[in-house]
């Protein structure tokens, strides 16, 4: 075995899947000294140790050194770990303590040793792979590299993997399942309507941002989540990325929500820009970032707007949402348990901003998306994909009186008058006192010379919106004509 790339390479693993940190180098760097602060845990991996007396030396030098081991990580350790990678013969027996603390020695010095000093299966078989193009340099600057993003970058991050995989697999699903995209399409399978949300449709606060509009959507979105979540997920935690990720996501939406009311929003978008705002979050309160580091971040941050403002259909209120939501939800769950007194200023906050979203959500005038795709196919000339948003819209009690004129124009157009004359009939015992449908009815019956039942019509047309001036002018007419 390669002693030397070995331990290297094995510490590498335990920064990269395991999430420890380096918190002290010593002899040359021959002992490094790994952290991990929520597992309350200290490794440290040696190459140096030659005889079972210096094991012993490590063993004291712990146990009479507590204080200065705690502040050195920032933490009281309930384990403390030793791996000396060495050939030479040395025994650890009896030398494993439990309590107060647990210190465990591990000496290294082949394959089979180091596979079950791993911490768990999978590490244990990834450990001696062959790996002949990396030499234990590049391990050893990987271990030691002071660039703080670099750091993060190399931390595996099964949360921010699930995420690009899902979203990935969706967008095959998607092309392989609908060929093309549009609007009538995006909103079958769960895109964010204002319509649809406020007549109970909730699910499309998540389904939304798992959905894409095309291949370059989904790749800026992807190449953003694989930064930015890297990133939260090494600093923060894996569970707690993913919380701030779908939290920022739905803020972001319900941002969109307030002031959008005309068109289908999909994407990833809010919830990435809500991961920025968490990293703002993260660079306020550790204050341990350099210039270096921050003018990375920026550049990247002005990258992805920039290259956003060349896209077709960007959300920027679910953007700005997203990015509020992100650095008030990161904020918040740091001084939980540091300073309850902002914690509750916070959270005051983003209660505010929820109600006064939920206010804003009900209460503007809910413009029916149906409508307006029905409208856009006819636009279009596509009578037969008008005719089956209309079905939906009815099968789904989503229906208005526009709904049903709409129908009569393209029955009128598809059929004959007397039919669409019939849809608009069908239309009127619903909704009464519409004024598109009894103005249709209106000029329907005066095309049939039935001038009475025209002129009833369009006196309720124009009852229903005195000041529309077609309606005017029609009665006046009718008015005009009867009276001769």
């Amino acid at each position: 075995m390669n002693i030397k790339k070995q331990f290297w390479k094995t510490i590498y693993y335990w920064i990269r899947y395991l999430n420890y940190d380096v918190i002290n180098r010593e002899k040359d760097d021959q002992e490094i000294w790994l952290s991990n602060k929520r597992k309350k845990t200290i490794v440290i991996f040696s190459n140096h140790i030659t005889t079972t007396q210096e094991i012993r030396f490590d063993k004291s030098r712990v146990i009479e050194n507590k204080e200065n081991i705690e502040q050195l990580a920032g933490f009281q350790p309930q384990t403390i770990l030793f791996y000396y990678f060495t050939d030479k013969s040395l025994s650890t027996e009896s030398l494993d303590e439990t309590y107060p603390q647990k210190i465990k020695f591990r000496r290294i010095s082949d394959e089979r040793e180091l596979e079950l000093a791993m911490p768990n299966v999978i590490l244990s078989k990834m450990i001696n792979r062959e790996d002949s193009k990396k030499t234990s340099i590049f391990y050893r600057n990987k271990v030691l590299s002071s660039n703080l993003l670099d750091k993060h970058m190399q931390r595996f991050s099964p949360v921010t993997y699930s995420l690009i995989i899902i979203n990935i697999v969706l967008w095959l699903c998607m092309i392989l399942y609908f060929n093309r995209f549009s609007d009538v399409k995006l909103l079958d399978v769960g895109g964010l309507v204002h319509f649809n949300v406020v007549h109970g449709e909730w699910y499309r606060l998540v389904t939304s941002m798992f959905l894409h509009f095309n291949f370059e959507h989904i790749l800026m979105n992807m190449l953003s989540l694989f930064i930015f979540g890297k990133i939260v997920e090494s600093v923060l935690g894996s569970w707690r990325m993913l919380a701030i990720y779908l939290f920022a996501g739905i803020f972001g939406n319900f941002v969109s929500l307030s002031f959008n009311t005309t068109t289908i929003s999909v994407g990833a978008s809010g919830a990435i820009f809500g991961l920025i705002g968490s990293i703002f979050a993260i660079l306020y309160l550790s204050k341990s970032f350099d210039k270096k580091v921050i003018g990375q971040l920026l550049i990247a941050l002005v990258i992805l707007i920039g290259l956003s403002i060349f896209m077709s259909n960007i959300n920027v209120m679910a953007h700005l949402g997203g990015f509020i939501g992100g650095l008030l939800i990161t904020l918040i769950g740091y001084y939980f348990t540091v300073n309850r007194n902002i914690f509750w200023i916070l959270l005051i906050i983003l209660l505010v901003l929820f109600v006064a979203m939920q206010i804003r959500i009900f209460s503007i005038k809910e413009d029916n998306i149906y409508d307006k795709l029905i409208r856009d196919q006819m636009l279009s000339g596509n009578y037969d994909e008008a005719r089956k948003i209309v079905n939906k819209s009815i099968k789904k009690d989503y229906a208005d009186d526009q709904t049903y004129y709409l129908s009569g124009l393209i029955t009128a157009a598809k059929s004959s008058k007397a039919e669409a004359m019939a849809e608009w009939e069908r239309g009127l015992r619903l909704f009464p006192n519409s004024g598109a449908l009894n103005y249709e009815m209106a000029i329907a019956n005066r095309s049939l010379k039935d001038k009475s039942k025209a002129l009833k019509y369009i006196k309720k047309a124009r009852k229903a919106n005195p000041q529309n001036a077609q309606y005017k002018n029609l009665e006046k007419e009718l008015s005009e004509k009867s009276d001769s």
